[in-house]
This record gives structure tokens, sequence and C-alpha cells, in this order.
């Protein structure tokens, strides 16, 4: 498993590149990307035609997994050919990608790599488009309208294959192994890379690789893999072709308990969301994207509660160190962007709906800000500017230096909420009081005060604090925080600013004419009733950094919105399957005196129930990739996230630390 630990937060490391005849050639391992004279004929020829890929383009499900992913020819190649073959597949057919890359290309030397690929130029446009910046971790792209989900993992191969086969499932359908030379980065070649392959490989799962080196068809075999030689392309004379015998090699033990990981069961059909809140609207679209047909359940109506306000803003704070709190922040932060910034000027109505704004962070960490400014990289999703480019950038006068989050929008959460139920397989019930959740023989009941009954295979819980109502979830540690934001009329100054402003408080550009800023923060206070001492510290907070805004002068009779978050005591959401509390006690009870003893067992849960929660003020942020890791993990899927962030974020993580302090809850 991935561990960072407390380490120093640094980006992702570029490769050192230099050009022979157009292709890239690393100067650290003194070998091209691709061939000079053919680089998609080979391609063809070595990983598509090497793998029988043809032969599965037509199921419904294809899982491929690359070492390497360098230009990223290997997977434009597919997708084309993917594309091309679309008319005989179901409509919910899934492409999922993985790529493996310790040193991801900037966006510049990919755009270089690609520029003479013009049949390839629809697929690469896109991929720049979306390509991520040099964070560490997973990145996911997500492209629906072609069935297709791109993993980018910037990691060491093998801490990734072996992050992702902690979880004890077999994803992959097809390798490709295209990492530099043998002889030249003997890393991609290691025989724990290969036996870590077997345990992700489905049966007779294949395999394709350029070389036809003898320890790397030894080491393959000795894995399980059975491997032949094919005739190589141009001037090589052989690459190798296999496929993975099943039972060849013992499943490894892995030696982490696996008290976050759910017994697998079969993929549902039908799914009840609880909540029509961001977490909601957002679970049920990852539903019903990948087929299942969803029924969305609300005490009020869609957008109520804490996802309410006029604007939010897609928020991250970086750290000088790792951690979970950080790495899931900014995971969940370039999620979030590459999302919007495709749903903006589209779905969503750039001005009314959101906008690409970017915003300004002001804050008193100095420590935290020298470090970062280090990293100058535009590759990165922030730059530290000092109090001269961050005036400059804002457009008002600042005393001290901010960072500058370009790809940021500010957002109606409603309008979000709605797109995101803008699907033929999602149906949404309001204003049903008194729900309650009922299990089933094989299934979920949600019964209402009317006596209405919904059923599903599953439900997914997103009601905020109010799951404290229910026996199932009741343990959560969730706490209701009022929030009350203050909404201010635009004014000639305040409509100048060129970028949102956040500080305790968020303050994005003007909607429809009106500013929504704030918000206040009242832990344990559920009251919703406006506050005028409130509104007051909402603007003396930001004129006291902004006293050119004169937004002082706008008080009388203000009006604005409180709303009630719902937040966790260690500030992470809570998504993922939920345990039954009694029997997880049970089983886990010998960290009581041993903390890490390692326990065989997964975590006995409630089956087919699940929960999102505890979102905060970061519900536009943190739903999007919250959603993937709760329905990848429910339908089996490659995780979107290493395995720490989905440890960090189980519901079961409560009750492991209350045993291991020795108080079970």
């Amino acid at each position: 498993m991935i561990d960072r630990g407390n380490s120093p937060w640094r980006p992702a490391e570029h490769p050192d590149l230099g050009w022979r005849d157009g292709v890239p050639h690393a100067r650290a391992f003194d070998d091209i990307y691709y061939s000079t004279t053919d680089g998609l004929g080979e391609s063809r020829h070595v990983f598509l035609q090497g793998s029988n890929i043809q032969d599965q383009l037509g199921s419904d499900s294809l899982v491929v997994a690359e070492t390497g992913f360098g230009t990223g020819l290997n997977f434009l190649l597919l997708l084309q050919a993917w594309c091309e073959t679309a008319p005989g597949r179901s409509p919910h057919a899934h492409l999922h990608y993985i790529g493996l890359e310790a040193q991801p290309l900037k966006v510049e030397q990919l755009r270089q790599a690609q520029g003479k690929w013009t049949e390839l130029a629809p697929f690469a446009d896109r991929l720049r488009a979306d390509w991520p910046g040099a964070v560490p971790g997973c990145h996911r792209l997500q492209w629906r309208d072609w069935g297709v989900t791109l993993d980018l993992w910037w990691e060491d191969a093998l801490g990734a294959l072996q992050d992702l086969a902690s979880r004890n499932r077999r994803y992959v359908n097809v390798w490709f192994l295209d990492g530099f030379a043998p002889a030249r980065n003997s890393g991609l070649w290691s025989q724990a890379l290969f036996d870590t392959m077997a345990e992700l490989s489905q049966p007779d799962a294949h395999i394709a690789t350029f070389t036809a080196a003898g320890d790397v068809r030894r080491g393959l075999e000795k894995a399980g893999f059975q491997v032949q030689k094919r005739p190589g392309f141009g001037s090589k004379r052989e690459s190798l072709q296999g496929q993975y015998v099943q039972g060849a090699v013992r499943p490894k033990k892995w030696r982490s308990t696996p008290w976050d990981l759910a017994p697998s069961l079969n993929p549902p059909a039908t799914g009840l969301v609880l909540g029509a809140g961001l977490a909601g609207c957002f679970v049920a679209r990852a539903l019903a994207d990948r087929g299942i047909a969803v029924t969305v359940l609300d005490s009020a109506t869609v957008a109520s509660g804490g996802s309410s306000n006029l604007q939010g803003m897609t928020y991250t704070r970086p750290s000088r160190r790792h951690s979970p709190l950080t790495d899931f922040s900014l995971a969940s932060y370039l999620h979030a962007c590459r999302l919007y910034s495709r749903l903006l000027g589209r779905e969503l109505k750039t001005g009314r709906d959101g906008e690409l704004s970017g915003y300004l962070q002001i804050t008193d960490d100095a420590r935290t800000l020298d470090y970062l400014a280090q990293f100058t990289d535009t590759n990165l999703p922030f730059r530290v500017l000092s109090a001269e480019a961050a005036s400059a950038a804002l457009g008002a006068h600042l005393v001290s230096q901010a960072y500058f989050f370009p790809q940021a929008a500010w957002l109606n959460p409603r309008a979000v909420c709605e797109e995101r139920l803008r699907h033929p397989l999602i149906e949404v019930h309001e204003n049903l009081d008194n729900c309650r959740i009922k299990q089933q023989p094989g299934a979920w009941q949600v019964r209402t005060a009317s006596g209405a009954n919904h059923q599903a295979d599953v439900l997914i819980a997103c009601a905020g604090h109010t799951l404290s109502q229910f026996p199932e979830t009741n343990w959560l540690p969730l706490q209701a925080i009022r929030g009350q934001t203050t909404h201010v009329k635009a004014t000639p100054t305040s409509s100048a600013l060129r970028t949102a402003f956040c500080h305790d408080g968020y303050f994005p550009p003007p909607r429809l004419g009106i500013h929504c800023m704030g918000a206040s923060y009242g832990p344990n206070d559920e009251s919703l009733e406006e506050r005028v001492l409130e509104h007051t510290q909402n603007l003396d907070k930001l004129a006291a950094l902004l006293p050119d805004l004169n937004l002082a002068t706008h008080t009388g009779g203000l009006v604005g919105h409180v709303a009630l978050r719902c937040t966790t005591t260690d500030y992470l959401p809570v998504a993922g399957p939920v345990p039954d509390k009694q029997l997880f006690n049970s089983h886990f009870s010998k960290w009581r005196t041993r903390k890490t003893q390692f326990i065989d067992h997964p975590c006995p849960v409630l089956p087919g129930l699940y929960v999102l929660s505890g979102l905060g003020s970061r519900g536009l942020t943190a739903a999007p990739l919250a959603a993937e890791v709760i329905v990848s993990e429910l339908l089996q899927e490659p995780s979107p996230v290493p395995r720490y962030l989905q440890q960090a974020l189980a519901p079961a993580r409560f009750l492991k630390r209350a045993i291991v302090k020795g108080n079970p809850l």
C-alpha cells in the first residue's frame, strides 16, 4: 500500500526530455518514448495486436492497465478503436484504463509529442484538456459520451499496483508493459511487479510488450503468465505476448487487515439514495451513469439543507506535509475542477449557474506559503504569489502574499444538483417526512410517513446530520454546523474584482448582481434564524482585508441565508459501506491489546447499505470524488484513490479508533 505518512509534500517529477526526429527522448534513461519511424504502427502491432484486444472490444466491460503511460500513445490508439466499434456494444459498455507513470509529462511536452498524430487529434485534444497537474496520486478522467474512464496514477508503478492489489480483487483484462528498456529502467520489470500483476489479473488476462528479454519472459512465467514470442516491429526482431493462467500463482496474503473492505456483492440493478443535496445527487448520477436505475428521496426539496446557498466555491488548502485531510482535499478539488470546467458553458450556464473564476486565498500560515513557493511548476493547481502579484490577480490592494487557484469555480449548488439529476434513470421524490429505513432480504426499503414504500438492491444514505435518527448510522460522529451567508448587491468596485477572494470566509464574483458571501461558523447551533450580528461579522472580516470595497455602506436591510452543514470529528467525509457495529467490535477486539495485529477478516457490513455525509462546507468540492469512491467500491471497480484515502473516508474508521483506544462504540 501507498503510505505517505507525514512526509513533506512534493509534486511529481517531470521527465528531462530531449527530442530525436520529433520524438521525445528521456535523458535519464537514454531511451525514446516511441519509434522515430512509425510510432503509431509500432504501437498498433506490439500492443493492440499483440494483446488480441480487438476480440475484447465488443465486451461490456474492459479494464486495461499500462506500466509506463508516457505520451498516452497506446491509450489513444485503443480509444480510437473503442470508439470505432461502439455501434455494436451495449450503451453502458465501459472501457477502464489504468495508466501508471512516475514522471508525467508537462502538458506542453505532451502537446509537442502528440503533434504529428493527426488521426488521433480529437482524442489527444481531450486528453490534454483534462491532463492532471503534477500532484501525486490517482487522477480519474471520465468521458461518459465515449464510455471511458482513465485513471492516471502519478506514482511508482509497483507501489500503485500493490495499492490496487491490497483490495484483494482481480480487475485487469489486458496489460500493456511499455516502460523504457529493461536494461535502462529495471524498476518497471521486476519480479515483484510481475507477481503483483498476477494478483490483479482476471482469468486469461492478456499481456503484450515490445521487449523479448529473457529475464522478462522468465519473470512473467514465474508469476503465472504463459508467454510466447512473436515478430517484433520494424528492425526489432521479436516481442512478447501472453496470458495469465488461472491458479498458476496462489493469491498473496497482503498483510494489511481488510477492516475497510466490504465483502463482494452482486452488482445492483436498482438503488435508493436518501437525500437530494450535493452528496445524494452526485451518488445518484454516478450510479445512473453506470446503468443503474436510481430513486432519490428527500424530506424537503432538491438542494435544500446544506446545499441551499446561492453560491459556493470549489476550494482546497495545500499543506507542506502529506496527510489524509490534505491529500483528499487536493485530490477532490482537482476532480471537481475537471468536472465543472466541462459542465460550465454547456449543461451549466456561465454567469447564472457558475463561473470559472479562480480564487485567491489569504492565509496567515507563512511557513507553508514559504515552503510551497519553491514549486513554480505551472502544471500545479496552485501558485504562491507575492503581495504585488496577488493584488494584480485580484484587482485590489493586498498587503500579504497569497495562493492563487486558477482552475476554481463559483457555482450555484441548486443548479449543480439539478444538472446531476437530469438523467433518464433517475427518479426524484420530494417532501417525504419521517422516512424510515429497513433491511429486507437482499434489498433495502424506505418507508415514508404517508405509508409509501420504496425498495431497491442498495441504499446510499446522504441525509447529512439527520443520519443520527437511524439506528444503523446513529453511532457516526456527525455534527451540525450552522452557517449564515450574507447577500450584498454588487458595486462597480466589487464587480471589477478579477477573481474570487477567500479568507476565513469567501467572496465570489456576483451572481445576477448579488454576492453571496460568508459564511459564519456555529458548531452545535441548529437555529435557522438570521442574525444581524453574523451579517455584520461577515462584512467586517472582509472589510478588514479589502477596505476599498466599501460594502459596509450597504448593510441596511441585509438579508442572507442560514443552512446547517454536516461535518465529522476529523473533518473528512464519511463515504463507504456501513459496518455492523456489534460484529465489527467482536471481530477486531484484539486491537484493544495490540493495535497493529493483522486480522484476516473483511469489514462486517450491513450488506447493501452505504453512506456519504460529513462534507462540511466543501460539498461542491468533495462530493464528486467521494461519490466515485463509494460507487467504485460498490461495483468492484478500481478505486479512484489510494487505499490510505479510502480508509480515511471509511465509516468503519471511527469503530477502529474506538477499539484501539479501549472504548468500543
